[in-house]
C-alpha cells in the first residue's frame, strides 16, 4: 500500500513538472528570426532546434537555423552535457586519478533517482572507477552511474549541482538551472537550446570532453560487486551497425522523458565544415508511426548545412571601403580605409555577395595627422535581411601621412579664437578699455577743474 502511494505521488509530480515545462515553453521569448529558411521541402519535427557553423572560435561561430531556440525545456539527459565537462573540471582541480579512485552504488545514490522509471546498469554496492562511471554517464541514461559519479567527486549530488550551476553561469547561461545529474524532469530543472549551445562550445575546449560523447560503445571493468559488460551509445548516429548512422557526426548525446520528448544535441564534421545541431521536443514517431524522427531531424539538418553552405570572402584586405577627411596635412585631405583582415564567413550558396549591405562607423567624421599605416578608424558591420549580422571587421588606414607643424598651430590658434577664454579675454579687454576711458575722462575732468580754480584765484 505505501509503495502504491509513493508510486502514485510520484506520477502526480512528474504529472505537474510536465504542466509547469508546457508553461515555461509557452511562456519563454520568441527567438530571434533564423537567418536562413529551410527549403519547402525540407521539414523537421522539433520543437526547438539550432544549427550553428562553427568558427575557429565561438566569435566566429554563424547561426544558420533556429527555431524557438530561447524557449526553456526540461534537458532530460542532455543534462549529461553538463554532467560532464562539470565532472571534468572538479578531476583537474582535485587532481583525480580516474583510473584509480572508484566510486559504489549506494542506497544514498539511489534515493536520488528512485521512482523517476529512469535507466539504470549498476547493482547496489556495485564499485566503479571514475573513469567508468564518467563513460558510461556519458553515452547511457545510466540515472544511477551517474549520481555516484556526481558523489564521488563532490561527496554529495546537491554539491556537485551547485557546481555545475555555477558553470553555467560563467559560461553565460541565462536560461539554464539544474537540480540533478539524472535528467528526471522538474520545474527546477531547464535549459534552452541556444545555452546548450554555449556548454558545448566551452566543453569542446577541453581534450577531455568530446571522446566521452564520441565512443559508440564502451566495456566497463568493474572494481568489485559485478562483471565486465559493454553498453553501446544510445546515439545510434554513432553506431555504424543501425540504420540511423551518420559518418560525419563526430560527438553526440540523446535524451528523452514524457515530458522533454526526444533530443540531440551533437557536433558533426566534414571536409572542413564543423556544424553543431540541437534538436529538442521531437516526438516518439512521425505521422506514418515511424520512430527515430530526432535522428532524421538531426540529419536533416546535417546534410542541409553541408550541402548549401560554403565559406566565401565577403571583404578582402586590399578592399577600399570608404574615406575620411584628414585635418592637419598639407599633402593629404582624406585617408581610406581598408578592412584589417580579410573577412570570410560561411554563408548560403545562393547568396549574391551584392545584396549584402555594409553599415560603416568611424571613430570620426575627420582624424587629426599624424596617421600610421594600419591605425585602426572604424568598422564594418555586414548584414542580410537587414537585421542578421553576417560578419564584422575593423577599417585602417591605408597608408601613412605625416603632420605639419605650421598647420597644427595654426588649427590650434583657430581652436583658441573659437573658444570662450577667448571671448573671456575679449570682454575683459573691453572691460580694462572702458575702465580706462572712465578713469581718464575723470582724470581731465579733475586737472580742468583745478585749473579753473587756480586761473579764478589770480583774477
Amino acid at each position: 500500500m505505501q509503495k502504491q502511494r509513493k508510486g502514485f505521488c510520484i506520477r502526480i509530480i512528474s504529472l505537474l513538472s510536465g504542466l509547469f515545462l508546457a508553461f515555461i515553453q509557452f511562456a519563454a521569448p520568441v527567438s530571434a528570426e533564423s537567418p536562413y529558411d529551410l527549403p519547402p521541402d525540407t521539414t523537421i519535427s522539433a520543437g526547438a532546434a539550432l544549427l550553428v557553423s562553427l568558427g575557429a572560435t565561438p566569435d566566429e561561430d554563424t547561426v544558420l537555423y533556429e527555431l524557438k531556440a530561447d524557449s526553456k525545456r526540461s534537458p532530460a539527459a542532455l543534462v549529461r552535457l553538463m554532467v560532464g565537462i562539470t565532472a571534468i573540471n572538479i578531476i583537474r582541480e582535485k587532481g583525480i586519478d580516474i583510473e584509480k579512485v572508484t566510486g559504489k552504488y549506494t542506497p544514498t545514490a539511489y534515493k536520488e533517482i528512485a521512482g523517476f522509471g529512469l535507466g539504470t546498469v549498476m547493482s547496489y554496492d556495485e564499485e566503479w572507477t571514475v573513469k567508468d562511471l564518467l563513460s558510461i554517464s556519458s553515452i547511457q541514461t545510466a540515472a544511477d552511474a551517474c549520481v555516484t559519479l556526481a558523489i564521488t567527486l563532490s561527496g554529495s549530488h546537491a554539491g556537485f549541482v551547485s557546481e555545475m550551476n555555477a558553470l553555467t553561469k560563467e559560461i553565460g547561461c541565462e536560461n539554464t538551472s539544474f537540480i540533478n545529474v539524472s535528467g528526471a524532469d522538474s520545474p527546477s530543472q531547464y535549459t534552452t537550446a541556444r545555452d546548450l549551445y554555449k556548454i558545448i562550445r566551452y566543453a569542446m575546449d577541453y581534450p577531455e570532453f568530446e571522446p566521452l560523447f564520441s565512443a559508440s560503445q564502451y566495456t566497463v571493468k568493474p572494481v568489485s560487486g559485478g562483471k565486465e559488460r559493454s553498453y553501446a551509445n544510445t546515439n545510434d548516429m554513432l553506431r555504424p551497425t543501425t540504420p540511423y548512422y551518420y559518418s560525419p557526426m563526430a560527438f553526440g548525446k540523446t535524451g528523452y522523458t514524457p515530458s522533454a520528448g526526444r533530443c540531440l544535441a551533437s557536433v558533426a564534421k566534414d571536409s572542413g565544415y564543423d556544424y553543431l545541431c540541437i534538436v529538442m521536443g521531437v516526438p516518439n514517431t512521425d505521422a506514418d508511426g515511424n520512430t527515430g524522427v530526432y535522428f532524421r531531424d538531426t540529419r536533416t539538418l546535417y546534410k542541409w548545412a553541408f550541402n548549401n553552405f560554403t565559406y566565401k570572402t565577403l571583404l578582402d584586405k586590399n578592399w577600399p571601403i570608404t574615406q575620411i577627411p584628414v585635418r592637419l596635412s598639407w599633402d593629404k585631405d582624406r585617408v581610406t580605409l581598408y578592412p584589417e583582415k580579410t573577412c570570410t564567413a560561411i554563408v548560403i550558396n545562393a547568396l549574391d555577395l551584392k545584396t549584402i549591405d555594409r553599415k560603416i562607423t568611424t571613430l570620426a567624421d575627420s582624424v587629426d595627422a599624424p596617421i600610421k599605416k594600419g591605425q585602426v578608424l572604424g568598422k564594418v558591420e555586414l548584414y542580410i535581411k537587414t537585421d542578421q549580422k553576417i560578419g564584422e571587421v575593423n577599417l585602417v588606414a591605408g597608408e601613412s601621412i605625416e603632420k605639419s607643424q605650421l598647420l597644427a598651430v595654426w588649427a590650434q590658434v583657430q581652436s583658441f579664437l573659437k573658444s570662450p577664454w577667448f571671448y573671456a579675454a575679449l570682454g575683459l579687454i573691453a572691460v580694462l578699455l572702458v575702465g580706462y576711458i572712465i578713469l581718464n575722462i575723470v582724470h581731465n575732468y579733475k586737472l580742468r577743474r583745478n585749473r579753473m580754480k587756480r586761473f579764478n584765484r589770480f583774477r
